[in-house]
């Protein structure tokens, strides 16, 4: 399980971070339309835990955070309002060789934090294609 984290920004201009992940890595990248994208490369599949959480600001006006994936149309994640509901945990599961992409549509940014947990093959039935999740205790 790998911890990571990354803040959302409205309108503010690209990074890139890399992990590598045993035969894995995570690509973040933040377009200047503020979207976070993250492109699960991966050879198994994988999930990935994470929290959003509001940017610091007294602003009344709700963000929502979105996600789109494989290229069709973005869905709403969670609706975050300053003194109201500041945060949301999202347990997401994608395929392997999926594009990922989160967005955050209001004023504030958003954080978006959150574990990164690689599904491995079953000890069971290493034939078949059944897997479960890595633990803590690992």
């Amino acid at each position: 399980m790998t911890f990571w984290g990354v803040e959302i920004f409205r309108s503010k201009m690209s990074f890139f971070n890399q992990m590598n992940l045993k035969e894995s890595f995570i690509y973040l990248g933040c377009h200047c339309w503020s979207s976070l994208v993250v492109y699960l490369v991966i050879l198994t599949k994988h999930a990935l835990t994470l929290q959003a959480t509001l940017g610091k600001g007294r602003n009344e006006n709700r963000c929502i955070v979105l996600c789109s994936v494989g290229g069709r149309d973005s869905v709403n994640l969670c609706s975050l309002r300053a003194e109201n509901n500041e945060s949301c945990v999202l347990d997401l599961d994608f395929d392997e060789d999926t594009e990922v992409y989160f967005s955050v549509d209001g004023p504030l940014s958003v954080h978006l934090t959150g574990y990164y947990r690689e599904k491995r093959k079953s000890s069971k039935n290493a034939d078949e294609d059944e897997y479960e999740y890595e633990t803590e205790e690992d």
